[in-house]
């Protein structure tokens, strides 16, 4: 994944036209149907090196989507592996995150960084909750998002969302909920972006 990273990152700017798309070579079809409306799902992680890598990609390829079309986040809870506290309060950071809105975005960057550039051994909740604190937030205003009974449950639910998608790496792409990218099929961010968006319109 990190030499397709690498790959993709070269040829931005380059343009390459796909003439076609095909089922099981450019995507899979993981669910009977499709959302009603136009909608891309990024499956991630925040342990994830090549997701952290993926997100300065991510403007881009926000910004080529077709007018209308959805943008979210969905972090899986199967890194680290052999951990089921850690998976759980990692996915549970990253709701609360959703829920400070802007600055949510703010504190997911100081996330990666922090994980991928600093080394820091992000290995408990005391450790994700004084995150949050370096970001602004009271202890008092963390605990209170972390015992949010609501964003708990939602939590519950993201976590193993990836599960129906089939999703067994990350990051992945799930289109209108029903196709699935194969993210190796693509050469530049011109072609996977071309196929986003072929997805996006088919149902």
């Amino acid at each position: 994944m990190k030499g397709l990273l690498i790959a993709l990152m070269l040829t931005v700017g380059v343009g390459s036209a796909f003439a076609q798309y095909q089922e099981n070579v450019h995507y899979s079809v993981v669910s009977e149907k499709a959302t009603a409306t136009p909608n891309v799902t990024e499956y991630f992680s925040m342990y994830c090196g090549t997701c952290y890598q993926f997100e300065s990609l991510m403007p881009q390829i926000k910004a080529a989507l077709k007018p209308g079309t959805k943008f979210e986040k969905s972090h899986v809870d199967y890194i680290p592996h052999d951990n089921p506290v850690m998976q759980a309060a990692i996915v549970q950071a990253f709701v609360v995150m959703e829920k400070l809105g802007a600055k949510g975005v703010e504190i997911r960057a100081y996330f990666f960084d922090q994980i991928h550039v600093k080394g820091r051994a992000v290995d408990s909740m005391d450790v994700i909750k004084k995150m949050f604190e370096e970001n602004g937030l009271t202890k008092a205003e963390v605990d209170k998002h972390f015992a949010d009974k609501t964003l708990q449950d939602k939590a519950k639910v993201m976590a193993k969302a990836y599960l129906s998608k089939q999703v067994n790496s990350v990051p992945a792409f799930v289109i209108n909920g029903k196709y699935s990218i194969d993210i190796g099929s693509v050469k530049s961010i011109e072609e996977l972006t071309g196929l986003i968006n072929f997805l996006v319109e088919k149902k």
